[in-house]
């Protein structure tokens, strides 16, 4: 009788020629190399957009620097930093040390009303810590995800601490904007019309994304439709993690009078802020009246913090140069008062610098400690 050729496999094993492939392992072969097909894809769209997104970046850092050395008279700039008045220094220092006790005691007040246990010298520790990190490095998720490492170490639980800190961005994003949109009706009369349409937009939208993360915070039937489409898609820790950080964010709405509260302190904390930018200000010699001044810096310092949220310090540091200029301050001393702005709170956070070295912090611990448990 002829002899059967083997038949080869593909995956380079030889089989007798005496056995043919079931159907099971012929539906097992399939599969396995149509995952190998899609596995290329699957591992490097992710690495090519990430190389693409810092391709961006540099090339618009790299446009930025430019600009910034053709557009901006850095003599000035320089001129401006070293003739600032020390009083004027020292008090813009003790305005950022006070925020940062301020913003401590304001979180802290969140996780106690949600059952936590946080004394406030731990409170203000952290956020020191965390105030460093935001200062020297570019991502502000970094520096959330060290408070929630800190956090942890003190046992506190991490829908606790996450609930915690979304309501308090929350507050203070509604904080901002009604400060902005104050802001906008005092300045309104000295924009043109162009440019007082485009801020209007800004605190419009601003507006609508603080309404629509209240809706997903506090509306639970949102969270129902929510849930059982992605719980077949999210691993069980993590859908457990999110579940109790719904069930957090849902107990604070039943508490309105410490949200009241807790808003008021962050109008406090937002009004601070504003007038740490008009002591650097006078301390540079930028001439503006006071109430002018007040409300620039709040639309500025809105458009700033949502830039921040988007990309980071950079593009709102950035932005808020730009935001100067247009609203009527020189652009030399617009780039001064950012720069020292910058430094003034890098300087009030060097405390941080010295509790994070002494708790041994790393980020392999950071990333370790801020997965879901």
């Amino acid at each position: 009788m002829p002899v059967r050729t083997p038949s080869v496999v593909p995956c380079g094993c030889r089989r007798s020629a005496l056995t043919r492939p079931s159907r099971a392992e012929r539906r097992t072969r399939t599969a396995l190399l149509v995952c190998h097909c899609m596995s290329d894809p699957i591992v490097t769209t992710p690495a090519r957009r990430h190389v693409l997104r810092t391709a961006v970046k540099i090339v618009l850092l790299a446009a930025a620097g430019y600009a910034l050395w053709r557009w901006v008279d850095w003599a000035r700039v320089g001129a401006s930093l070293l003739g600032m008045s020390t009083v004027g220094v020292l008090l813009a220092l003790a305005l950022a040390s006070a925020d940062r006790v301020l913003m401590a005691f304001k979180w802290r007040h969140l996780v106690r009303v949600g059952g936590g246990a946080m004394r406030l010298r731990d409170a203000v520790s952290i956020y020191y810590q965390t105030s460093f990190a935001d200062h020297v490095l570019p991502n502000l998720v970094t520096s959330e995800a060290l408070r929630v490492y800190l956090g942890r170490r003190l046992g506190i639980p991490t829908p606790l601490l996450l609930g915690s800190m979304a309501i308090e961005r929350m507050m203070g994003a509604i904080a901002a904007i009604v400060l902005a949109a104050v802001g906008l009706l005092v300045v309104a009369a000295q924009l043109e019309p162009q440019m007082r349409g485009a801020f209007t937009e800004i605190v419009v939208v601003a507006t609508i994304l603080g309404a629509l993360a209240m809706l997903a915070a506090w509306w639970t039937p949102l969270h129902r439709l929510a849930g059982r489409a992605i719980r077949k898609w999210v691993p069980p820790k993590l859908f457990s993690l999110l579940r109790k950080l719904l069930s957090t964010l849902v107990a604070y709405r039943a508490q309105p009078a410490a949200l009241v509260l807790n808003l008021l302190m962050a109008v406090g904390e937002n009004l601070l802020m504003i007038l740490n930018f008009y002591v650097i200000g006078r301390a540079l010699g930028v001439q503006l009246p006071p109430v002018p001044f007040f409300a620039v810096i709040a639309v500025a310092s809105l458009v700033r913090r949502v830039a921040m949220y988007i990309e980071g310090r950079g593009l709102g540091e950035g932005s808020a140069i730009v935001m100067f200029t247009f609203l009527g301050v020189q652009k030399d001393a617009a780039v001064a008062l950012t720069f020292a702005h910058y430094a003034v709170w890098l300087a009030a956070s060097l405390p941080g610098a010295y509790l994070l070295f002494r708790s041994g912090v790393s980020v392999r611990d950071v990333a370790r400690a801020s997965a879901p448990s």
